[in-house]
């Protein structure tokens, strides 16, 4: 996902691009919009990406579909009419995304990121999906199992007893 910014490195501030993203894991498909800024260039991305997961049940590897959006600023190292370097801004840090001096602009590692936002904290393939036996670990998707399932809290022994006295 690599965008040559050179001829919009050259135009003035406020000049935009609009682009459609071709199909590229994880992204399915989105937008994203270009600005020239003083110091580089805003990319405004809105994409369906489809995500990979475990569901958190019965284990299973399986894709979902989600939506990101994020708005970055891209710092230009290197003016893009005399190639000399420039000053990086004050705020700039190591996290900040820069465009190098071939004047690409790759959204590739904010895809990633924004998508790793994105994922679920604890997916599932289908919501009824069963799960795996707690204590054979048989996946209850693909089959039963004849494993006695029914949890007893030592907890609700006396309140149990009375029960069975009064049902008897």
């Amino acid at each position: 996902m690599l965008f040559n910014v050179s001829q919009l490195l050259r135009s003035p501030v406020g000049e935009t691009r609009h682009y459609v993203l071709d199909a590229a894991p994880p992204v399915h498909a989105g937008t994203a919009e270009l600005v020239r800024l003083p110091g580089g260039v805003l990319v405004t991305v809105k994409a369906d990406v489809v995500l990979d997961g475990v569901c958190s049940r019965c284990l299973t590897p399986f894709g979902y579909p989600a939506h990101i959006e994020f708005d970055e600023v891209y710092v230009q190292e290197y003016d893009a009419v005399t190639a000399a370097r420039l000053e990086p801004p004050e705020d700039a840090d190591d996290e900040t995304f820069r465009i190098g001096a071939d004047h690409l602009i790759d959204i590739s590692e904010a895809v990633r990121q924004y998508s790793e936002m994105a994922t679920a904290m604890q997916p599932l393939c289908r919501p009824d999906c069963p799960g795996l036996c707690p204590v054979c670990g048989q996946d209850l998707t693909v089959g039963g199992c004849e494993c006695e399932r029914e949890v007893t809290d030592t907890r609700w022994s006396a309140l149990a007893a009375l029960k069975q006295t009064l049902h008897g």
